[in-house]
């Protein structure tokens, strides 16, 4: 399956094709090299794509898509749309996804697979009516195997690109075609001792309740802290298994985030609170798979929006002076990144840091790892972030709020001094 650089050799035996040999060697070198560590799930995985190609060869329909999904790339990246070529690989993708449904295999891992690829291919292609027919399709299959959950019990690897490609594409998290159920099956850990005090805010090891987040949301969230803490090490680093379970784990909480995020909250006493916790997990998940294929940019941008909105109920009740606050911002503010509303998230953090008393990176970087940080993936995007605060920090000369005193007395004083923070 290898060859000498270490590499998976993509000429090994595959599927019988209409394609010319050199273009089917060339598209799946591109593939490869290329597009596979920009498509999910696997980034820079070595570990999942050994699960994930043997697959794919395996399978004529699925085998055909990807050449498809790298044509289509390869054609991006030189700058070219909609070429004869593509519009027939295009063409004989769909002749072998007709006949096999005719088929007993019909129903199978790859077929499903297949449909789940040629929807989120038209997804980013802007197709919507091809887009709902592939969606329709992919719901009744899923049905069809006694759903997501069953799929997913006997190969995780395709009913996980499955759900990714799903839900991207459908852009809406309550109108999810599939998924597992997960978010009817809440893990609690907060009555489990050795996790209760994991989740911090303001510095100290106390639990998120405490600060008035509800239940299920402070159960989700040390969920993301666990999903934080094994990411990168074992999605990069660990075996093949290791992996693939961790993926598993990983869609299984998304799947749950995004359906808290549109379910009602009881946020007494601070309004905002628990749903902000759960659009910033959702983001803060999301973080590793921005711009990859199938790319999650619309849907992130409404969370963004919708953070935004929360927070500032939120603000308005609680001030500054929050280390959870702090973790709420940074994670919308790299999400943000070429929105307008960074500007927002960077206005707010310089408060923040400013009545935190907040002075490096380092310092920043030491309250965000308390509670959820994706190593290697976010230092990059995160100190961008920290470097434009600062700069907005020195530029307005922010003066910070004492700790005693409340935020509209302050107001009411630095109004009357006319010592403004600009």
């Amino acid at each position: 399956m290898t060859i000498a650089s270490g590499r998976l050799d993509p000429f090994e035996a595959r599927p019988r094709s209409h394609e010319p040999a050199p273009s089917v060697d060339a598209l799946m070198s591109h593939y490869l090299t290329t597009l596979a560590y920009r498509s999910f799930p696997f980034y820079t995985s070595r570990p999942l794509i050994v699960i994930w190609w043997p697959f794919v060869r395996a399978d004529d329909v699925l085998f055909h898509v990807v050449l498809l999904l790298s044509g289509l790339d390869r054609e991006h990246l030189q700058q070219q749309h909609d070429s004869v070529h593509s519009r027939q690989l295009l063409d004989q993708c769909l002749s072998l996804l007709q006949a096999r449904i005719l088929t007993p295999e019909g129903v199978n891992d790859g077929t499903l697979v297949a449909i789940a690829s040629l929807a989120a291919m038209e997804h980013d292609r802007g197709n919507m009516r091809a887009l709902d027919m592939h969606l329709e399709g992919l719901k009744r299959v899923v049905e069809l195997r006694g759903g997501l959950d069953a799929i997913r019990r006997t190969n995780s690897m395709a009913a996980n690109v499955v759900f990714w490609c799903a839900m991207v594409s459908i852009n809406e998290p309550m109108l999810l075609p599939v998924s597992y159920g997960d978010h009817e099956r809440d893990v609690d850990w907060l009555n489990n001792p050795e996790t209760a005090s994991l989740l911090t805010h303001d510095g100290s090891e106390k639990d998120l309740t405490e600060y008035g987040v509800d239940v299920p949301t402070a159960n989700i969230l040390h969920e993301v802290q666990r999903l934080s803490r094994d990411y990168t090490s074992k999605v990069n680093y660990g075996i093949a298994s290791e992996a693939a379970t961790l993926l598993s784990y990983l869609c299984s909480v998304l799947e749950r985030l995004l359906q808290m995020s549109r379910s009602p909250t009881h946020d007494s006493p601070i309004p905002g609170l628990s749903r902000s916790c759960r659009l910033a997990g959702c983001l803060h998940v999301f973080t590793p798979m921005s711009g990859y294929f199938p790319d999650p940019t619309l849907m992130l941008h409404q969370l963004v929006r919708d953070l935004k909105s929360s927070l500032t109920h939120m603000i308005r009740a609680v001030g500054t002076r929050s280390h959870l606050l702090l973790w709420l911002l940074s994670v919308g503010g790299i999400t943000a990144h070429k929105m307008p509303e960074r500007g927002w998230f960077v206005g707010h953090l310089v408060v923040v840091i400013t009545d935190l008393g907040i002075e490096d990176w380092l310092g920043m970087r030491q309250h965000l790892i308390k509670l959820a940080f994706h190593d290697n993936f976010c230092d990059e995007s995160f100190g961008l972030l920290w470097r434009e605060v600062r700069a907005r920090q020195e530029l307005l000369n922010v003066a910070p709020v004492p700790p005693t005193q409340p935020l509209t007395e302050w107001c009411d004083e630095t109004l009357r001094s006319g010592a403004g923070g600009s």
